[in-house]
């Protein structure tokens, strides 16, 4: 005797069409009805890294206010030891970048190397106030 073979199917789908859907949208988050100035000075007191790497992923006009060049006037990365050397260099970059010409402070703090220094003196800093320390091992 033979053994029927047991097929799974998918069940029939019990997708709502849109006529089932009540037509609500949601309405945008308060933050965007912010004067520029108000976000970019709030946005400010976060420090370059978390808006490198955060706040401006948050909505299209955190985002425009992040990539105004008065935003990375001031750059201050301090190495703390939570990112990597390397990714601090990379977002510093990005960071003198976006200042376009603009910046008149750094602290490159405890990750800065001589090439950095060089890429940050190409970009045409009209002043540039650099706390470069190191520890020495003996």
């Amino acid at each position: 005797m033979r053994k029927k073979k047991f097929k799974l199917q998918r069940p029939k789908s019990t997708k709502k069409t849109t006529t089932d859907v009540p037509s609500t949208s949601a309405p945008p988050p308060p933050w965007t009805e912010l004067p520029r100035d108000v976000t970019a000075n709030i946005l400010h007191r976060l420090g370059p890294i978390e808006l490198l790497e955060s706040a401006q992923e948050v909505c299209t006009t955190w985002k425009d206010v992040c990539l105004e060049p008065a935003m990375w006037r001031v750059i201050d990365m301090k190495n703390l030891g939570y990112h990597d050397m390397y990714d601090l260099q990379i977002m510093c970059s990005d960071a003198v970048d976006r200042s376009q010409g603009q910046l008149i402070e750094i602290n490159i703090e405890h990750f800065g190397t001589n090439d950095l220094i060089r890429y940050i003196s190409e970009r045409y800093i009209f002043a540039i106030c650099i706390f470069w320390f190191f520890k020495r091992h003996v």
